[in-house]
């Protein structure tokens, strides 16, 4: 399994608000109000930390839907 990765993608006056994982695309915000950039990027942290990627396969989400439109 490829390794995931913390990515901000959105700061406010240099406050990081909303971080993103690389690997399955699942968003982490800053909840408001927090004291400066340090703290914010530690809420984003640790929620990133917690989370269980659930990456669906592409392919797999599409079959489904080919299967249903040719048996009717």
């Amino acid at each position: 399994m490829a390794k995931r990765k913390l990515r901000i993608v959105r700061r406010t006056n240099n406050i990081p608000v909303l971080g993103v994982c690389e690997f399955c695309n699942m968003q982490f915000p800053a909840h408001q109000p927090l004291s400066g950039p340090s703290e914010a990027q530690a809420a984003i942290q640790q929620q990133f930390n917690a989370h269980k990627c659930k990456r669906e396969d592409v392919n797999q989400a599409a079959a489904p839907t080919v299967r249903e439109a040719t048996t009717e």
